[in-house]
């Protein structure tokens, strides 16, 4: 498929979409990745907001986890009649 085939079937999906989320999607998307100019989203953070971003990533992945036994224990109520 050369790119104006490609081209095509793109711009005929697009105009079948309905769903105004998923066409501002898209739009925010392109935007990204047309217009970006070698930026990335952190840029726009203030200090704040990047201290919390780095604090978030470097959180331990299991930190809110339960075990499925602790899970049970929690939703048996509510496997019962």
């Amino acid at each position: 498929m050369n790119l104006g085939e490609r081209r095509a079937i793109l711009v005929q999906q697009i105009n079948n979409i309905t769903d105004e989320q998923t066409l501002e999607m898209l739009g925010e998307t392109l935007e990204y990745y047309t217009h970006s100019n070698g930026k990335d989203i952190t840029d726009a953070l203030d200090k704040y907001q990047m201290k919390e971003l780095i604090s978030r990533v470097e959180e331990p992945a299991e930190k809110d986890t339960i075990s499925e036994e602790e899970f049970r224990k929690l939703f048996a109520r509510w496997g019962t009649k």
